[in-house]
């Protein structure tokens, strides 16, 4: 993942630019720099340029590097009105290319901590600690006492469909179908991915080695516009019950067909259903960047 920051703030995360007010304006105003602890010098501040922008170029950004899973932003005020109290808004970007077979970007939820700047070290630095005399820390200084905010969830997109009835017993079999439908003509995005089945029969016995998780097609991504077939007799020999299939793709919808051998005589077909596991779905046609979580 990506991340990008506005290089001032902003009135919103839509609006264009902040212009540097001049003169005496009292107008908030605050630059991206380069650090907290490089020094303003000969009436110049140690900004950090656009590298990007958004909302059509209206709004330009930074990308701000990452080490470790972290990344850290500053912004100076260079602007300000002592009367009054003020608020100022920095705009935070992401983006990222999506390929969740490969587990990319990991699962998880981005956090962020804000606070006022200098915090000067070490990492035990104190509320008590700022406030006694020193001269070595910086004028002003601040103790960072924030609180990490939970900021955007990734989540798997996902669909969980439920066969509830599956046998390979008696002279009977299942088939099995799972068709992607990410393809279709109200533009939402293509995705291809693979379907996990786990079997339940209520004896503790089943499934046999090899056949809990096992997928549709043998570890293979249902494509796009496709359509995965397969039997119970073939992927799980021997099983009756229910089964879940937890496809790694959006839109998936299944379908069972009971039959005896050759459907001579009985035979019975059903959707399966779909149910709802806390997977937060991107709306569609979005790009990858607006895959959030709940």
């Amino acid at each position: 993942m990506r991340l990008f920051v506005t290089v001032t703030n902003v009135s919103s995360l839509t609006a264009a630019n902040t212009v540097q007010p001049a003169g005496n304006s009292t107008t908030s105003f605050a630059l991206l720099v380069n650090g907290e602890t490089t020094p303003d010098g000969n009436g110049t501040v140690p900004i950090l340029g656009p590298t990007a922008s958004v909302n059509g170029n209206g709004t330009a950004v930074n990308e701000v590097l990452q080490s470790n899973g972290s990344a850290t932003a500053v912004w100076e005020v260079i602007n300000t009105n002592p009367a009054a109290s003020e608020s100022f808004v920095f705009g935070v970007f992401t983006t990222y290319v999506a390929n969740q077979n490969q587990g990319v970007p990991a699962v998880g939820t981005v956090t962020v901590n804000q606070s006022f700047a200098p915090t000067p070290g070490p990492a035990t630095f104190t509320a008590s600690a700022g406030a006694a005399a020193s001269g070595t820390l910086t004028i002003p200084r601040f103790a960072d006492t924030s609180t990490a905010r939970n900021m955007l969830t990734i989540q798997l997109c996902q669909t969980l469909l439920l066969f509830p009835f599956v046998t390979n017993q008696n002279g009977f079999d299942t088939g099995l179908a799972i068709s992607n439908t990410t393809t279709d003509p109200i533009g939402t995005a293509p995705q291809a991915g693979i379907c996990k089945l786990t079997y339940y029969d209520g004896t503790g016995k089943y499934p046999p080695t090899g056949i809990n998780g096992t997928d549709l097609t043998k570890e293979a991504p249902v494509a796009t516009g496709t359509s995965a077939v397969n039997l119970a007799s073939t992927l799980a020999p021997g099983f009756q019950g229910y089964m879940f299939a937890q496809c790694n793709f959006q839109l998936a919808h299944g379908f069972a067909f009971i039959s005896d051998l050759g459907a001579r005589n009985l035979a019975m077909g059903y959707l399966a259903l779909v149910v709802p596991n806390n997977i937060t779905l991107f709306r569609m046609g979005a790009p990858p960047a607006e895959v959030l979580g709940n």
